[in-house]
């Protein structure tokens, strides 16, 4: 039986990425996946002949750890772009290049209250980091002052699908849509944002201020995508170049069991064993517990955050939006809409494509997709906010969910009972088990966590 030095349990994003960078290492990796192909959400779905991706719209090609990635997977089948067309609004306005609440146009009794808000906290010298019993709430208002919290706040909530009271102050992070709103035209901002760092910290500019140096990482705007076959493409030109590396993979694989051993791991699976120095589990932190016999309530120190998910077939001609809008209007279900049909070139002769509408949702409310009354409603707010055309007809259109997008911490999540029980579960089971920290899960987390810690982990071993 060959010994791996690592098998890879799960074949989403998080399994693609940390086989890729360690087979390139020089590590013998066996990549696990219990359905038949990988990709996980970000495999496109089949609708009406079109290819609909139900999670990631595109690839982040700002940091050499992100492009070197993704070329390496797609090489001359990326399609590369700026997509400099993306915007915001709270209301009417559509903010151009920014993707946080701009309020100076539609709200400019907020934007006084709020300024004169930051001008007294400015003045106070307070802290911007509470400490974690003060959560998420806590630090806006802290941060921002009442005015501008109070209004922020039901915006969040619209993101994540429940409310924010119960989130830890590093929620911050996952919703950094938050972090800069605009509270004026762009030169008031940029004027704010130069004389002081404290105003630089809260403030934002959108793309057409041409002031870069306020830009943060939106200052290059570098994003990819395939040419052709949506991220289906991505996926399945994955799983051949992670064959050609050496990776093996093993699909219609269920893992049912970790075992320690001597020198290393048992992995069992439905179609039988695998041995390895170490097994690194990608897939949710609750079912890496239930699998070593750990009954542990995440629910308590985590908030999952799922979509609900809408596609609706028209004409090109009756598209006004851009790629993206942000949609922080309260009276409007999605939070974000986009026009994937026509930027990833499926656009039938007649000339239909699709449009797609993603509404922030708690895993436990599955009937927001099965509504008919929810989808009326999600193609009334894209007719609302001016994405579609008033007089556009709808030909077709299919919803699904996407039950966790990704997670966030609680108030004492850090130092909670349920987080030192599922790693002292672990590590009871084997030392050889690799995992990202629980309750943080993303791909940026993902992407991290190699360099961070799982190739000390490999040495270790070694």
């Amino acid at each position: 039986m060959t010994t791996y030095d690592i098998v890879i349990i799960g074949g989403g994003f998080a399994g693609i990425y940390s086989a890729w960078r360690l087979v390139r290492d020089g590590a013998k990796v066996a990549l696990v996946e219990a359905s038949d192909h990988i990709g996980g959400t970000m495999r496109s779905r089949e609708w009406r002949g079109f290819l609909v991706d139900p999670g990631t719209h595109n690839f982040d090609l700002r940091s050499p750890i992100g492009a070197d990635f993704y070329y390496d997977i797609l090489g001359d089948s990326m399609r590369e772009s700026n997509f400099a067309n993306w915007a915001s609004t709270i209301a009417r306005t559509w903010s151009y290049g920014f993707e946080m609440p701009d309020f100076g146009e539609d709200d400019p009794d907020l934007c006084h209250a709020a300024l004169e808000d930051l001008a007294s906290l400015k003045g106070s010298g307070t802290s911007p980091d509470p400490p974690d019993a003060r959560g998420y709430d806590g630090w806006m208002r802290q941060y921002f002052g009442l005015t501008l919290a109070l209004r922020l706040k039901p915006m969040a909530e619209k993101t994540i699908g429940h409310s924010s009271a119960d989130l830890a102050v590093e929620s911050r992070g996952a919703l950094g849509m938050f972090a800069r709103p605009k509270l004026g035209s762009d030169q008031e901002m940029v004027a704010l944002k130069a004389s002081d760092a404290f105003y630089d910290d809260r403030l934002g500019v959108t793309l057409r201020a041409n002031e870069p140096r306020f830009y943060g990482r939106s200052a290059v705007l570098r994003f990819g995508y395939p040419r052709q076959g949506a991220l289906r493409a991505f996926c399945t030109a994955a799983e051949a170049r992670l064959t050609d590396l050496g990776v093996s993979l093993r699909k219609n694989s269920r893992v049912e069991a970790i075992l320690p051993q001597a020198a290393g791991l048992a992995v069992r699976t439905n179609v039988g064993s695998l041995k390895a120095g170490r097994a690194l589990w990608t897939l949710p932190d609750h079912s890496l517990t239930r699998l070593l016999g750990f009954d542990i309530d995440f629910r308590e120190i985590t908030l999952p955050v799922g979509h609900a998910i809408f596609a609706f077939e028209v004409h090109r001609d009756n598209i006004l939006g851009p790629d993206y809008l942000h949609d922080f209007s309260t009276e409007r279900l999605p939070f974000r809409y986009n026009s994937c049909g026509l930027y990833s070139g499926q656009v039938r002769d007649d000339g239909t494509t699709f449009v797609m509408a993603e509404v922030p949702a708690h895993p436990a409310n599955r009937q927001l997709c099965l509504s008919d009354d929810v989808a009326a409603k999600v193609w009334a707010d894209l007719v609302d906010v001016g994405f579609i055309r008033s007089d556009a007809a709808c030909s077709a259109h299919a919803r699904w969910n996407c039950p966790v997008a990704y997670t966030l911490p609680k108030l004492g999540c850090g130092r909670s009972q349920p987080i030192a029980a599922a790693a002292e579960a672990v590590r009871q089971a084997s030392e050889r088990i690799s995992t990202i920290a629980f309750g943080q899960r993303g791909r940026h987390s993902f992407m991290l966590h190699y360099e961070s810690t799982l190739k000390h982990e490999l040495k270790t071993d070694r």
